[in-house]
Order: C-alpha cells, then sequence, then structure tokens
C-alpha cells in the first residue's frame, strides 16, 4: 500500500520564494499527498500568491499570528490527516521523483526515512548525507535537516514535536528527543531526493542573537545529556563561544572556550581561541 504523505511548509514573508517550494510539490510524480502551508503572520504579499494555489483541493492554508517556526510546524502536525509527514523550507524544493522513491519501500514498517540533499548555501553546492550523530542521539545514522526526512507522525507526537522556545537548530533538538525513542525502525534512500536553498542574508533566525539564544536554550534544556556525553559539551560550547565572540563579548566567550576545551583536551580549536583571547586582553 502507498502511504499518502503530507508536507508542512512554514512561511514568513516569502513571498518573492516560497512558489518554488510549493511547485516542487506539485511536480511530484505520485500525486498521493497534501500540502499545509502554515503562514506565521506575514505581512506581505504571501497570502495573496498562496491564494492562486488554492484551487488545488490538496493545499490548505492556515494563518496564525506570528508564533515562530516551531508553533507553525506543530500547528501542522496537529492538521495532518497522513501517517506521515516530511518538513519543507519555504526556500526549498523537493525533486519530482521523491514520493516515487518513498514508495519503493513500505513505510509502514519504518519511523523515519532519510535521505541525502543537495545544499545549496549563498551559491556555493554540497551533498548532505545522513551519518553518525554521535551520542547525544544514541549514534543514530541520520539527519534533521528540513527536506531530508520523512516522520511517521506518532513519532513526532510522542517526542514532544517542535519546541516552541527554538528557532534556530529546532529540527535536531528535536531529533535529540526522538533518537531516545527505543527500537525506532530506519531507513536510508542513498540518493539526493531534495535541495536547500540558502541565503544567510534573507533568514532572520540567521541572526546572532537568534542562534545565540536558542543554542543556549537548548544547552540548558539537554544538560545532563551533555554532562556524560563530553565530545558533544565541548562542541555545543565551542558553538556558543564563537557566537558570543562574534556579538563582541570577548569575556564571556572566553569562558565557553575553556568549558569546551576542558569538556575535550583533544579539541585543539577550542585551545587556539583561548590563547588568541587572552592574547587580547
Amino acid at each position: 500500500m502507498k502511504e499518502p504523505i503530507t508536507f508542512i511548509i512554514p512561511s514568513f514573508n516569502r513571498e518573492q520564494l516560497i512558489s518554488r517550494a510549493i511547485d516542487s510539490v506539485l511536480k511530484q510524480t505520485n500525486s498521493n499527498w497534501e500540502l499545509l502551508i502554515i503562514d506565521d503572520g506575514s505581512n506581505d504579499g504571501t497570502k495573496d500568491l498562496i491564494n492562486s494555489y488554492l484551487t488545488d483541493s490538496r493545499i490548505t492554508y492556515v494563518y496564525q499570528e506570528n508564533k515562530g517556526v516551531s508553533v507553525a510546524r506543530n500547528i501542522g502536525i496537529n492538521l495532518a490527516s497522513n501517517n506521515y509527514i516530511i518538513f519543507l523550507d519555504s526556500d526549498d524544493e523537493l525533486y519530482p521523483f521523491l514520493l516515487e522513491e518513498l514508495h519503493k519501500i513500505d513505510l509502514r514498517n519504518y519511523d523515519l526515512i532519510f535521505w541525502e540533499l543537495k545544499k545549496c548555501i549563498d551559491n556555493k553546492y554540497s551533498l548532505w548525507k545522513p551519518k553518525n550523530l554521535g551520542p547525544m542521539y544514541n549514534d543514530m545514522v541520520g539527519t534533521f535537516l528540513a527536506g531530508s526526512v520523512c516522520y511517521k507522525k506518532e513519532v513526532l507526537i510522542s517526542a514532544g514535536s517542535f519546541d516552541s522556545k527554538i528557532t534556530f537548530g529546532e529540527n535536531y533538538e528535536l531529533g535529540i528527543r526522538i533518537s531516545a525513542i527505543q527500537n525506532l525502525n530506519l531507513n536510508y534512500i542513498a540518493l539526493p531526493l531534495a535541495q536547500q536553498n540558502l541565503n544567510t542574508n534573507n533568514r532572520e533566525s540567521n541572526s546572532l542573537e537568534n542562534r545565540l539564544n536558542s543554542i543556549l536554550y537548548q544547552y540548558k534544556k539537554h544538560e545532563i545529556n551533555y554532562r556524560s556525553n563530553l565530545k558533544a559539551k565541548s562542541e555545543i560550547n565551542y558553538l556558543i563561544g564563537f557566537l558570543l565572540e562574534e556579538s563582541n563579548m570577548k569575556s564571556e566567550a572566553l569562558d565557553r572556550y575553556k568549558l569546551s576545551w576542558f569538556s575535550n583536551l583533544f579539541h585543539i580549536k577550542a585551545l587556539l581561541k583561548i590563547l588568541y583571547l587572552k592574547h587580547l586582553k
């Protein structure tokens, strides 16, 4: 049996970009899907643009006051009428044969299905493949980037869905909680089936303040797990230190780099940052 898929696209002021994402769903060679577009309070022409697509009964448009991408995705989860869900960011695109490839396997046997993703970041291309995500994810081999994974709906609900307090890295924070679920059945399609298109200057979630607040929140939320996974603790504190340094908070950054290095003495980049910032004093 070919399970129908629900696509969920959250959007905020993406009038100039979202057509590419919607069109990539419409171009699927398999037509057994629904598309939920959750508008997170756009004040540009997004609504008028999407109205032009609503002649297709498979597409549903929902408007909410601006509450963030995680809340928008959770609304989509609650509204999804199918058992399998794929999230797509409003500036990304699916390849036309994605559903065709998914339906070569029996989705009912799996909780998560991963595939490869072509990334175009500021016009630089690379290939993103599922990989071992480390002990914070119970050594799961996978990827949680939007457009690179199909979720069984009950898995999302069991994990608590997206944390509304996180607006950067929310996919991977959810992944930490999903990977704690026992006896997950996984599959990996060794093909690129979507493309992530990212202009870092156009995404509000990439602001220094937003990235820093989200990563700090994630670290505090999962601090107990980080204490028992020192390499992951070192990596996240290095990232926090970098964001603090970029925010011109040098003293706070130095403290985080020290915590990063003390957690993993082989993290040479953290040591070099410590020496550099001490030299500036």
